[in-house]
């Protein structure tokens, strides 16, 4: 044993020595070569979370490896992430029960301990335990988690992870068809990401954005949206991100420009990208859109042979939801390849599954009012235990009471005082907030008011005496005799009469657009755009979104959209935009606005220090507005700005 020992130290020693002699440097090899404690399993499972996608086979041999030192040495947390990231390889393979097993197991290691990294993985086991039951479509349970999950993470102060929960909240309420909530779980993932500028949260919340908009139809805003995306999920080699960037591209063609042989390559290189890792469901959604995009083009053989696939793979992976769709889709398909036997027995499947998933939540519902209803139980006979102990305690709380009324008494007393003051010195700091909310709003309403004073002078005043003064020009002309030259010079002064009539209304429509007046925010907005784009310096794409029969205040409605012209004016004289999008949502009493472009980008933090008028203005507006502006920017990546204000 010992020679043997002997010689693999001295072979050991000849690897090291030829590896030092070429100059290699495999940071992984360096890995298995440290001492077996817990840095060693940090980093095998540090390396093993990045292989997971990407080569789903070496993860799990470095898996293996953590979990067998782990072992060894008797390091519970290290133990319970290896099983943790097992438990993601088999989630992602649709093996819920064996995934959950390993959950389990892993679970039960950090349970009774309560320092940070131990509540930091159980958070992220919870989010797993929630996963399985977002697949098994119990979205009851899987909110629950989640929120849980959530309220770990921003406990311990790593409220950037909350991430995770928000990213698969908005996908279930997509699933619900409570776009209200998805797209507000999806925006929190934007929110989160910009903080960070991690490229992974970018790219997730890029996802949740584009499944939100998908949901919303909002087709133009999936295209940007999926393209941004796919550009950062290539540089970064990340497999499944790929794979649902190409499918929500997939989703525009079909839906949006119905080109269905774009749609077509989207969806297969989607589906490439998916059977590399081996995702179930995501293999399960992309059959169902090529299915869908096959059936739109009415090439009814493809359509069905690819409903079929997915069919087969939805219901052994249980997934009620995709399944509904397909059957439903290859009920048509069948139809029009005229055969009436197989399109008979999909419709009797599809009934059979949605009577179903219908059972099952009339047996979910009916199991929450059996809870509810053992739960008011309980509670009665408690509340009458406790009845019974007050009643023989009554005499002696009095007692007590009286001892303590005195002392109660003065220390109220003097919290009231303290109170008054605080409240005093809290009414003081409100006045000057006031004050200054009110000196910024004169100088808005002041400027504004002097915008359409002018307004309406250049077009009443000027306007009226440049439209005499060519009306007297032309009448004279019939009444004079005048030489060629003259004649020249006279219509070169009639034609720069008519060049100032036309700057002289632009100029007065740029200080208060009529739109603005008398048709409201949204047409405005949607003639501003329309002007910058027959320009040619700027292609905007402007979108409105529950903004039908809405009126909104001409002060607020003025001042968002001067903040939007001063937008758009940077991504044209700054960004070096080429394509920019305006959106202006209107959802439960909040009105939202965004602007994106393509532009150079910049470094947010530079705004802490900028000197420039313009953003200033922007923020000037946005305070007295009492809205919220996020602002997300990288150098050569574009810009979005995101106002949020409360009507």
């Amino acid at each position: 044993m010992r020679s043997v020992l002997l010689i693999f130290i001295f072979f050991s020693g000849i690897v090291v020595q030829l590896a030092a002699q070429q100059k290699t440097d495999n940071p992984e090899q360096q890995i298995y070569a440290l001492p077996d404690d817990s840095a060693k399993i940090n980093r095998l499972n540090e390396l093993a979370g990045k292989q997971l996608f990407e080569n789903p086979e070496h993860a799990t041999a470095v898996i293996a490896a953590a979990i067998a030192i782990s072992q060894k040495i008797n390091y519970p947390l290290g133990l319970s992430v290896a099983y943790g990231l097992q438990a993601n390889l088999l989630f992602y393979q649709m093996k819920l029960d064996s995934c959950k097993g390993l959950v389990d197991k892993a679970y039960a290691l950090v349970l009774r301990n309560n320092s940070v990294p131990f509540l930091n993985q159980r958070a992220l086991l919870i989010n797993r335990y929630a996963a399985i039951y977002q697949q098994r479509q119990k979205y009851d349970s899987a909110v629950s988690l989640y929120l849980e999950s959530a309220s770990i993470f921003t406990s311990i102060k790593e409220d950037n992870k909350t991430i995770y929960s928000y990213y698969n909240l908005s996908g279930i309420y997509n699933f619900l068809t409570d776009y209200d909530k998805a797209i507000f779980y999806a925006r929190e993932t934007r929110r989160i990401a910009a903080r960070t500028n991690d490229s992974v949260f970018i790219i997730r919340s890029l996802i949740a954005m584009g499944d939100a908009f998908v949901s919303l139809k909002a087709y133009d805003s999936v295209f940007l949206t999926a393209q941004t995306g796919l550009k950062l999920a290539n540089l970064h080699n990340m497999t499944f991100a790929i794979g649902k960037f190409h499918a929500l591209l997939g989703s525009y063609y079909t839906n949006r420009t119905e080109t269905y042989d774009t749609a077509i390559v989207h969806f297969n290189a989607a589906l490439a990208s998916f059977y590399k890792i081996n995702t179930g469901y995501d293999i399960a959604m992309v059959l169902q859109g090529l299915g869908e995009a096959y059936l739109k083009k009415k090439d009814y053989s493809n359509a069905a042979v690819h409903l079929k696939k997915a069919t087969a793979l939805a219901d052994s992976l249980r997934l009620d939801q995709v399944l509904r769709m397909d059957l439903l889709d290859l009920v048509t398909a069948e139809e029009m390849l005229g055969n009436e036997h197989e399109s008979h027995q999909y419709l009797k499947q599809y009934l059979a599954v949605n009577d179903s998933v219908q059972n099952r939540n009339n047996r979910k519902i009916a199991n929450e009012l059996e809870i509810k209803y053992q739960t008011q139980k309980k509670e009665a006979l408690l509340l009458d235990q406790q009845k019974t102990i007050r009643q023989k305690n009554l005499l002696n709380y009095l007692l007590a009471g009286m001892v303590l009324s005195t002392f109660l008494i003065s220390f109220l007393l003097y919290r009231t005082y303290h109170q008054k003051q605080t409240l005093q010195q809290q009414r003081i700091s409100e006045l000057e907030i006031e004050k200054k909310l009110s000196a910024t709003e004169a100088v808005l309403k002041g400027e504004d008011q002097e915008r359409t004073r002018l307004a309406k002078d250049l077009h009443d005043g000027l306007g009226g005496m440049l439209s005499g003064i060519k009306y007297s020009m032309s009448t004279m002309r019939g009444n004079l005799i005048m030489t060629p030259e003259n004649t020249q010079a006279f219509e070169r002064g009639m034609d720069m009469i008519d060049s100032s009539i036309q700057e002289m209304r632009r100029v007065a429509h740029n200080m208060m657009p009529e739109a603005l007046v008398k048709f409201g925010l949204d047409t405005a907005l949607k003639d501003f755009c329309n002007d910058i784009n027959q320009t040619g310096a700027l292609k905007i794409n402007y979108q409105s979104i529950g903004m039908e029969d809405i009126r909104i205040d001409q002060t607020t409605a003025v001042t968002i959209y001067r903040i939007v012209q001063e937008l758009v004016n940077n991504s044209i004289k700054h960004a070096a935009a080429k394509t920019a999008i305006v959106q202006l949502t209107k959802t439960n009493g909040h009105l939202s606005v965004t602007v994106e472009d393509d532009g150079t980008g910049f470094d947010t933090s530079l705004l802490k220090n900028s000197k420039g008028i313009g953003w200033s203005n922007i923020q000037n507006r946005v305070d007295f507005l009492k809205g919220k502006l996020d602002i997300s920017s990288q150098p050569a990546k574009g810009t979005s700005v995101l106002i949020e204000i409360n009507t």
